[in-house]
């Protein structure tokens, strides 16, 4: 009993910081399961960083840093293909790839829930709790945070 009842307000207290930092009351209650396994992108920045800006979804957090400016270990925030055109998804910067004229070309970046979707409502991939690498193209880039910039 003491078990499920340690679940219970995990879940609870997981959904509950969730909706106060931005996600909506329905989709916290439907997507409950989900958001505390800690498998989307913004999970992996935190337990990557230490840090998690504030809100739940990424396009709820604010920029501190020009992606000019970003090097390893900061956040790109990257569009998703949302109905609403609002989707956001954020990786950590693993290498600056850069141009031969030193402007940066990519990323290389490192995320999890990086793939074909499975679950759309709860925005779930089919690696959802699992870090992936990959190269991202500048011009994908909308902006950057720097843990611990103000």
């Amino acid at each position: 009993m003491k078990q499920w009842w340690m679940v219970g307000f995990a879940l609870c207290g997981a959904a509950g910081a969730a909706l106060a930092q931005g996600g909506s009351a329905k989709w916290m209650g439907e997507c409950a399961q989900w958001i505390a396994m800690k498998g989307y992108s913004v999970d992996y920045v935190e337990q990557r960083t230490g840090q998690r800006p504030s809100g739940n979804m990424a396009q709820n957090w604010r920029t501190n840093l020009d992606p000019k400016d970003a090097g390893p270990n900061d956040v790109v925030f990257l569009s998703t293909n949302t109905p609403d055109g609002k989707g956001q998804r954020v990786e950590v910067v693993d290498e600056v790839i850069r141009a031969g004229d030193g402007s940066i070309k990519a990323f290389r970046t490192s995320s999890m829930n990086i793939g074909k979707m499975v679950e759309p409502y709860c925005h779930v991939t089919e690696n959802f709790g699992k870090v992936r690498r990959r190269t991202v193209a500048f011009d994908r880039v909308l902006g950057a945070w720097r843990p611990g910039k103000p």
